[in-house]
C-alpha cells in the first residue's frame, strides 16, 4: 500500500468514525414535536403543494420521520391530502387555511425555513470526534503547503510543530514579509473533512451555521463510488449535517466585538452564529490584530477563556448562556509588538509565538528570480544587485518579503507605459523605487 492510499484510508477512518446517524425516530432528533410541526407548516406554506419526499428532502429528516410530523398535522387540520400514489414518499399534501393563518404566526416568531437543526448536545459529541487537535501534521505535508515558496532556513519546522498542536499561533514582525501568505498556507495542510450542522437548537431558538462563504462543501459524487467510505453508509447519514472541507475563516480590520458573539437578526426572527463557531474544525486567521475598531486588550481578553479551556459561551437574548465548543486552530497575525498588544498573562495561553523577520539577501534574491519568472522578464543580476546596493542599502531599507514584487512590476509597468518589451535596467529600477519607497 502506497504512502498516499494509506493517507486517504485514515482521512475515510476519520469521516466514519464522525459520521452522524440518521435519527430513528423522533425523540432521536432531539427535537420537540412543537417545533417540527412549526418548521414543515412555514415549509408547506411557501411550497403551496409538497410531496412527503420533497418535505423530506427540505426538512433533512427521514421519510418515515417526516411522515410522523405529516401525519400529526393532518389530525390538527394544517394540512390536507391533495393527491395520493402508490408510494408513500409521492403522497403531496397542501396547506389549509388554518395552516396558513398557523404559518403567518409561526413566522412572526422566527423565519427560519430549512434543514431541521441539531440539539447542542448531538454538535459538541460530533465535534469532538472531528476535532482539528488530532489532525498529524508532518514535515513532507509541511513542505508540499508550502512548495515553491521561499523561506528563512529553519522557519517550516517551527511552523509545523505549531501547526501539529491544534493550540493558537501568534505570527508577528515587521510588516510585508508574508505573515498572512504564510497563513494562507498553513490552511492547506488542513486534512480531511468535517460535518457542519445546517442550524443549531438551544432553547427554541434557531442558530444557523453553515455558511456557504465560510464553509466548502465537499461532493459525495454517486453512492456507488469506492473511494468515499461515508457514500456506502449514506442510508445511515444524518442530512442534517453538511459534510465540508475543514474551514479557513479570516477577519481582519474589520472584526469587532459583536462580530464574536451572536447574531440576532430582527426581520428572520433566528441567530446567526458567531465566526469562531463556524470556524470549528479548522483555522481562524485574526489578520492586522491591532488594526480593528476595538481595542486589542479588550478583543484578545475575549479570547482568555476559549484558549484556555477549548470552550466558549455565547447568550441568547433571553440572557440564557450555554457552552460551545472551541476546536480550532487560532491564528493571529500582526506586525505590532506583541507586548504592546497584550500582557504576558495573555501571551502566556498563546501556544506558540513565532516572529517573522525581514528576509537575508539570500531569500530576497530567490524572490527576485521567482518574480521575474512570473512576470516573463529576464532575470538579470547586475540590476538586481543594484536594487540591493543603491536603493535599499543607501535608503537604509531593510529587505521585505513584498518588495521585490512590487517593485519588479512597476518596472514592467514603465516598460508597458512606455510601449516597449519589459527588461530589467537599473535606471527603470531607479524609477520604480522612486515612487514606491516613501521619499523623506
Amino acid at each position: 500500500m502506497t504512502k498516499h492510499s494509506q493517507e486517504t484510508g485514515e482521512a475515510r477512518k476519520i469521516r466514519v468514525a464522525a459520521l452522524p446517524r440518521n435519527p430513528k425516530s423522533l425523540e432521536d432528533t432531539g427535537l420537540p414535536m412543537g417545533f417540527l410541526v412549526e418548521l414543515a407548516c412555514k415549509m408547506i406554506y411557501f411550497g403551496g403543494v409538497m410531496t412527503l419526499g420533497s418535505l423530506s428532502e427540505e426538512i433533512a429528516l427521514p421519510v418515515s420521520l417526516a411522515s410522523e410530523v405529516v401525519e400529526f398535522m393532518k389530525k390538527e387540520r394544517l394540512v390536507e391530502v391533495k393527491k395520493g400514489a402508490d408510494l408513500r414518499a409521492s403522497y403531496s399534501y397542501a396547506i389549509t387555511d388554518l395552516g396558513r393563518e398557523r404559518a403567518r404566526d409561526y413566522l412572526m416568531l422566527s423565519g427560519y425555513v430549512g434543514a431541521a437543526p441539531v440539539t447542542l448536545s448531538q454538535y459538541t459529541e460530533i465535534a469532538k470526534r472531528q476535532t482539528v487537535r488530532k489532525m498529524a501534521v508532518t514535515r513532507e505535508m509541511m513542505k508540499r503547503a508550502f512548495q515553491g515558496v521561499i523561506l528563512v532556513p529553519g522557519l517550516l519546522d517551527r511552523l509545523g510543530p505549531a501547526v501539529n498542536s491544534g493550540r493558537s499561533i501568534f505570527l508577528y514582525g515587521p510588516s510585508g514579509n508574508g505573515k498572512t501568505f504564510l497563513a494562507e498556507h498553513i490552511a492547506k495542510t488542513l486534512r480531511g473533512s468535517v460535518f457542519i450542522p445546517h442550524a443549531l437548537y438551544v432553547d427554541n431558538q434557531v442558530i444557523r451555521i453553515y455558511d456557504p462563504v465560510n464553509h466548502r462543501k465537499v461532493d459525495l459524487g454517486a453512492p456507488s463510488d469506492p473511494t468515499k467510505a461515508i457514500l456506502e453508509d449514506r442510508a445511515e447519514y444524518d442530512r442534517r449535517w453538511v459534510l465540508c472541507e475543514r474551514p479557513v475563516v479570516v477577519a481582519g480590520g474589520e472584526l469587532t466585538l459583536a462580530m464574536l458573539d451572536l447574531s440576532f437578526d430582527q426581520i428572520s426572527k433566528f441567530y446567526e452564529a458567531p465566526l469562531q463557531v463556524k470556524a470549528n474544525g479548522g483555522l481562524f486567521l485574526i489578520d492586522d490584530l491591532g488594526r480593528q475598531l476595538v481595542r486589542p486588550f479588550d478583543l484578545l481578553n475575549r479570547w482568555i477563556v476559549p484558549l484556555e479551556k477549548a470552550r466558549d459561551y455565547l447568550t441568547l437574548q433571553n440572557g440564557k448562556k450555554f457552552e460551545v465548543p472551541f476546536d480550532q486552530i487560532i491564528l493571529f497575525s500582526t506586525n505590532i509588538e506583541p507586548r504592546e498588544l497584550a500582557d504576558e498573562a495573555f501571551l502566556r495561553r498563546i501556544g506558540y509565538k513565532i516572529k517573522i523577520d525581514n528576509l537575508r539577501e539570500e531569500e530576497y534574491v530567490a524572490i527576485c528570480r521567482q518574480v521575474c519568472e512570473r512576470l516573463g522578464v529576464e532575470y538579470r543580476q547586475d540590476a538586481i544587485r543594484h536594487l540591493l546596493d543603491e536603493e535599499h542599502a543607501t535608503r537604509g531599507i531593510r529587505l521585505s518579503a513584498c518588495h521585490p514584487n512590487d517593485i519588479l512590476s512597476r518596472v514592467v509597468e514603465i516598460c508597458q507605459y512606455e510601449g516597449v518589451p519589459p527588461r530589467m535596467e537599473n535606471e527603470l529600477i531607479t524609477r520604480a523605487c522612486k515612487d514606491y519607497f516613501t521619499e523623506l
